[in-house]
């Protein structure tokens, strides 16, 4: 119930989360840690009314037999709760803070997952693993302080256990015989005991309320304001000579958008946008997505406002990096949608996509991956506009949408869409296009031009623009003399397509069963490594002498009573009292050394290592393992199997060895009473032993089937913070949270099923309690022993029945929550790094020292190459590639969109691709390594032109949140930078090699040609290949290579393709005979 209701709560408040607070690590970390405490610590809650009551009882019981001296007890669970309340001013901030690192961590995990083949192929992930295990050894070590807490609590709740009787018989004036004596241990115990439990059930609960805190104060956030205006609510209707005034789609007046009231990224915005298609065009972070944001209801409004005059409860939206979730081509096509096959066969020919379902095995069905990370980007940016077209809707807003395509597929899509003849026109919509490609301004209806400043420079229809000699002049002046003329792919050419060109992922694969492929012996081996030899003996050893110390002074009692109750004592009560008390003292002092080390050294050592091999395996996976792996099942094992590595099993491990050499002891002072005893341990053992086997065969599973049934909504958690823009343009925020319920039902049936089960265990221990009771009760009464190994018997088997009930619960918890380590480690051994056997060469910082490259006969798949290998070269998405670059030569690599382009380039390590880790700092992100000055950094960034807007962010010790400072043609200079910084720490000289994939595919032509001129002065002696489909910027390199399906089909110098005006390399004769770009 808790559970359900906070998830619920959380991911309806996720849904409703302006676009600048959403973070990943805050919503998963609450949905996962937070809400997993707040069960835990709330299950014990009925315990703080109860006990109270039973201690009650026991301190009238013990005055009946004791008089005055019951007070001493009771004193001492005073001073105990006294502590206790001092304690708890520490436990919730400990706690606050402990949650924070852990969101921290997760979070920047999270992020890591879904970026992870740019940070490959960035070369990056040395740092990241670097940081990101920094991220968990400081989340242990503040946990850690947390846990100390959690120690002394220990400590507070044993203290009236075994101190109490020590202070109660050395103050009572009372004889004391073994009646009186065994008597009083038994109140004592019943007025300690729960007590006792309270106490270290204190931090749990209190942790509880803290988590609670957490998600209060996250559901508290102020929600996203959409700003919008209804115009049929502020606009009257108007007439003019009795006709209807034709109105505009949108219209904004006087606005100006920003994050903050003192930060405008867009400002004095007045503009009327009609009916048709409106193009949005300006240079690198004039703010055209903050419009597309702004038109959305997404952005702030600091002053003016946005009146819509169309339907605007669901729009069709494009965003420049587009969300893609891990499922099939057409379930993301249609999301919630109802299919229509008609609908969905026109949006698919619109996009050009039809021919690429065709040539797949598993059609659209096809799974794409998490982030659509087994597509190209051109493929993204089409199934994303394929799913807006599809959607119901009078209104697009299309940021950059054309930026990943080719100038053939761009032109086609293009003509489709929005042309004449195109799908929107035939259905009357009104799109908002935001483009650097200005070619296509001819075919607006309305054209804006964004200044650098975040106002309009110009806005109007094209004739009225192109008249006036202002930007969209310029503009259309500038793309007329380096554009290609886009042309029609002849049958032929379309049929070259492979299967590999769009990469296709096996069917989401279940999560692994580490159950039933690990053996339990080998998991529990695995995890006394990650322990630590010295640490795991010493655990072993102080839990023995605490089961020891602990059952030690039942013995000693017996002794006290018969000397006192004899004729002639031969010591005196003193004595007694003393070694009584050193016993106590010693049993709680290795009670603490034992809990000690199991919370905290185990927790540190095992947390630390068994994250590090996880991680390291995630950092050396393949990119298809991503490509084939929902994002939520590899977060699932770093959030909730963490959790419970973290929690659960130590708590289950320092339990299981208490209560077992507790019950050792318990058993040797029970059969102290009568050996006859002796005789029915093996049956009760036997007994055990099935109910804990049969128990676990079903607990076991349980256990694995609930952390599985959470990934998915893991998945959709972090699907929903990354689309939540998408997803509330679409109006399917109901459906989203239908769906997430959906989910949540499902996850709860495994942890439901698991309680039962938890409960019928209890009832069954309860009852062979009571058999052995019986058992000892009628051998001790009727054997006849001595009275005070009788007496200490039956202290020993008030507590026996509940030692045996706890050993085998908490040792049951250990087996099902050992489960979390099975996991990592079937992740760790399923999981194949992509180096082969003997590919351990870590080459020098100076390599490569003449940048030559030679590839022969290359084969590459994005699949298993066994597999690939059986089915033939149709499933490779490189074959038998031959190429020879010399030292610093400058290719360029071309060819249509969705075509295995950037697959060269994997191959080595390019630095440049946009993908910003969190909540960074600049000098961090800019340098890893951490190795250049300040002023070599700031040097860096004014020749990329970023300095200025770093400074004004607080420069470079400034923590930025990436996504809400850099736009994304922004982040590709700022990768620009990283590798610039990288070439000038190297030294300048020949022999390096840079790698570029479509690094300038975000940013307009004159900050293009900024680039290519940064990288020729930069670089110079430096061999580059760069991954383009603008052939207009190729004209200046040594060689262009034109590859399809796979294989080299022409190359050479760009002169002389471009006198060939057939076949491939037709762009690239127009782009000559247009001048192209000299470099």
């Amino acid at each position: 119930m808790v559970r359900g209701c906070l998830v619920s709560a959380v991911y309806h408040k996720t849904t409703q989360a302006p676009v600048s607070a959403s973070d990943d690590s805050a919503a998963v970390t609450l949905m996962s840690s937070d809400i997993e405490r707040i069960r835990t610590g709330l299950m014990s809650l009925h315990e703080f009314w109860a006990s109270p009551i039973q201690a009650a009882v026991a301190c009238w019981l013990l005055q009946r037999q004791l008089g005055a001296a019951f007070a001493a007890p009771v004193v001492v669970i005073a001073i105990c709760v006294a502590c206790s309340v001092l304690m708890m001013r520490f436990i919730g901030p400990r706690q606050v803070a402990w949650m924070q690192r852990i969101q921290k961590r997760v979070g920047h995990t999270a992020n890591v997952i879904g970026n992870m083949k740019h940070l490959k192929i960035s070369g990056m992930m040395g740092v990241v693993e670097e940081s990101v295990q920094q991220l968990r050894v400081n989340e242990l070590k503040v946990g850690g302080k947390f846990r100390v807490f959690v120690l002394v609590a220990v400590a507070i709740g044993f203290t009236p256990v075994l101190l109490g009787p020590v202070f109660t018989f050395a103050v009572t004036t009372r004889s004391l015989d073994a009646t009186t004596i065994f008597t009083s241990i038994s109140y004592l115990l019943l007025l300690s005991e729960p007590l006792s439990n309270l106490f270290q059930m204190a931090p749990e609960l209190l942790a509880a309320f803290a988590c609670l805190d957490r998600v209060q104060a996250f559901l508290e956030k102020d929600a996203r304001n959409d700003s919008r205006k209804d115009a049929n609510l502020v606009v009257p209707s108007e007439k003019r000579d009795g006709k209807d005034t034709e109105l505009p789609a949108i219209t904004i007046s006087n606005a100006s958008f920003g994050w903050t009231e003192d930060v405008m990224t867009l400002t004095n915005i007045n503009c009327s946008i009609p009916l048709g298609l409106t193009i949005v065009v300006g240079p690198v972070a004039s703010g055209k997505s903050t419009f597309c944001k702004a038109l959305l209801g997404e952005m702030p409004v600091v002053k003016g406002r946005v009146i819509m005059h169309t339907k605007f409860h669901r729009v069709g939206f494009c965003e420049q990096v587009p969300f893609l979730p891990n499922a099939s081509i057409r379930d993301t096509i249609v999301g919630f949608s109802a299919f229509n096959e008609e609908r969905y066969a026109a949006v698919l020919e619109a996009v050009m996509l039809l021919r690429d379902l065709e040539l797949l095995a598993q059609g659209d069905q096809t799974r794409i991956g998490s982030s659509g990370i087994a597509l190209s980007g051109g493929q993204k940016q089409r199934i994303s506009l394929a799913r807006a077209l599809y959607l119901p809707c009078d209104l697009l807003i299309l940021d950059d949408v054309l930026s990943g395509l080719d100038s053939d597929t761009e032109g086609h899509v293009f003509r489709r869409v929005f042309g004449p003849e195109g799908i929107l026109k035939q259905r009357n919509s009104t799109a908002v296009l935001c483009t650097h490609a200005v070619r296509h301004l001819l075919s607006a209806d309305h054209i804006i031009a964004l200044g650098s400043d975040g106002t309009i420079v110009e806005q109007g229809r094209f004739d009225d623009l192109f008249k006036s000699e202002g930007k969209t002049r310029s503009l259309e002046i500038e793309q007329r003399t380096t554009t290609t003329q886009p042309a029609s792919p002849s049958q032929e050419e379309i049929q070259r397509t492979r299967i590999a060109d769009i990469p296709t992922p096996a069917t989401q694969p279940d999560e692994e069963k580490p159950a039933g492929v690990i053996s339990d012996r080998a998991v529990f081996k695995h995890y006394c490594r990650s322990i630590g030899g010295f640490w795991l003996a010493s655990f072993v050893i102080f839990g023995m002498l605490c089961g020891l110390l602990y059952n030690v002074p039942s013995i000693w009692l017996n002794f006290w009573s018969k000397d006192v109750t004899s004729d002639r004592p031969r010591r005196t009560t003193s004595f007694y009292v003393g070694l009584y008390a050193l016993y106590q003292c010693l049993a709680l002092l290795t009670l603490i050394v034992e809990v000690a080390i199991g919370m905290l050294i185990i927790v540190r050592n095992s947390g630390t290592n068994l994250h590090e091999k996880a991680l390291k395996t995630l950092i050396s996976a393949p990119l298809r393992f991503f490509a084939t792996t929902d994002t939520g099942v590899v977060t699932n094992l770093f959030s909730q199997d963490m959790t419970l590595i973290d929690g659960e099993l130590p708590h289950a491990l320092t339990n299981t060895s208490l209560e077992f050499w507790n019950a050792v002891g318990a058993a040797i002072v029970i059969a102290t009473s009568s050996p006859y005893v002796i005789i029915t341990y093996p049956f009760v053992i036997a007994i055990l032993y099935g109910v804990q086997k049969f128990y676990l065969r079903t607990s076991r599973q349980l256990r694995l089937l609930d952390l599985e049934a959470k990934s998915p909504l893991y998945t959709h958690f972090l699907d929903t913070i990354k689309g939540v823009v998408t997803l509330r343009a679409f109006g399917r925020t109901e459906e989203s949270i239908s769906f997430n319920n959906t989910l949540l039902d499902t996850s709860q049936r495994p942890a439901y099923l698991l309680s039962m089960v938890q409960r019928w265990l209890a009832f069954v221990l309860g009852m062979v309690t009571a058999v052995i009771a019986v058992l000892v009760v009628t051998l001790a009464t009727q054997l006849r022993p001595t009275t005070g190994f009788t007496g200490a018997s039956m202290v020993s088997l008030m507590t026996f029945g509940r030692t045996l009930a706890n050993l085998v619960q908490m040792y049951t918890l250990l087996e099902t929550s050992i489960g979390a380590v099975g996991r990592l480690k079937s992740f760790n051994n399923n999981t194949a790094p992509e180096d082969l056997p003997g590919e351990d060469y870590v080459p020098p910082a100076s390599w490569p020292e003449k940048g030559r490259i030679v590839i022969s006969d290359v084969s590459a798949t994005y699949g298993d190459p066994s597999s690939s290998s059986s089915a033939g070269l149709d499933q490779y998405a490189l074959r038998d590639l031959n190429l020879s670059i010399e030292p610093g030569e400058k290719v360029a690599i071309c060819g249509r969109t969705g075509r295995p382009l950037n697959t060269p380039p994997a191959h080595h390590r390019p630095p440049a691709r946009p993908g910003l880790p969190p909540r960074r700092y600049d000098h961090k992100n800019l340098d890893p390594s951490a190795t250049a000055s300040d002023e070599i950094c700031q040097a860096v960034l004014e020749a990329v032109g970023l300095w200025g807007l770093i400074y004004d962010r607080g420069g470079l010790l400034a923590e930025m949140v990436a996504d809400d400072v850099l736009s994304h043609g922004q982040k590709q200079l700022f990768s620009l930078a990283r590798a610039v910084l990288r070439r000038r720490l190297r030294g300048l000289g020949g022999g390096g090699l840079l790698i570029l994939d479509e690094f300038s595919s975000s940013v307009d032509p004159e900050t293009e040609r900024t680039m290519h001129g940064i990288i020729m002065h930069e670089f110079d002696g430096y061999t580059v290949i760069m991954v383009s489909h603008r052939l207009e910027m190729v004209m200046g390199f040594d060689r262009v290579i034109i590859m399809d399906a796979g294989r080299v089909m022409e190359q050479g110098p760009p002169p002389n393709l471009a006198e060939n005006e057939k076949g491939w390399s037709r762009d690239l004769s127009w782009a000559g005979k247009t001048g192209g770009v000299s470099l």
